[in-house]
């Protein structure tokens, strides 16, 4: 997969506007139902845009960005969010950001018990790396190794709680983490998305950085 197959989709300013109207009408036709939960996430809906089938990941993603930290992620343009092995947990990527996120309320996705999407998922961002940083990628079977010279961990992922380590340099600190996909094919198309957008990172003239890659089979 090359950068043609590519495809970043600012939508976030769509769907805020578009769901905010809508919860402002649910909310005046009876405000005692604001709380209920739905069936699933809302998409975003564009004149100019093809309606695709519904995907989750996309819903994910995009309520993620629009809804973490207040808000504060949602400019960043959309690209990919891959469902992670561990429940509740997803990679989400923007055209500058890789984003390690979880939802308590998420656990159940995809199985009869899933009770359905709160209004408020409460979304917690577990790693923050800008993808400018990224110095290595390598795939081990289901499992994706990124090493970038920066990294933002939560409180809970510092008290080591997660799988993410910290590694130092004598020169420049390193920060590690690794994410396990549902299968094999899952982890090297993220790899690819990966090796992807930082390359087109580049060619719109990022920090020059040596991306190394090795692949574990």
């Amino acid at each position: 997969m090359g950068t043609a197959g590519l495809v970043a989709r600012p939508m976030a300013s769509i769907l805020e506007a578009t769901g905010r109207t809508a919860q402002s009408i649910r909310n005046r036709s009876n405000p005692h139902e604001s709380n209920r939960l739905r069936v699933r996430f809302s998409r975003p809906v564009a004149r100019d845009r093809p309606l695709f089938p519904y995907s989750w990941e996309e819903a994910v993603g995009v309520s993620l960005l629009l809804q973490a930290d207040c808000g504060r992620l949602k400019d960043e343009t959309f690209v990919v969010c891959k469902i992670l092995r561990e429940p509740a947990k997803f990679l989400v990527l923007s055209e500058k950001l890789l984003l390690l996120v979880s939802s308590r309320y998420l656990v159940d996705l995809g199985s009869p018990q899933f009770a359905g999407v709160p209004p408020d998922p409460q979304w917690a961002i577990e790693t923050e790396m800008n993808l400018k940083s990224i110095v290595h990628l390598d795939r081990a079977q289901e499992v994706v190794n990124i090493v970038g010279s920066n990294g933002e961990t939560s409180p809970r992922d510092k008290r080591g709680r997660s799988r993410d380590i910290a590694l130092s340099s004598a020169f420049i600190p390193l920060f590690h983490f690794s994410v396990e996909l549902p299968s094999i094919e899952d982890a090297e198309g993220t790899l690819q998305f990966l090796m992807a957008l930082i390359e087109k990172g580049k060619a719109r003239r990022w920090d020059k950085n040596i991306l190394h890659r090795s692949n574990i089979c």
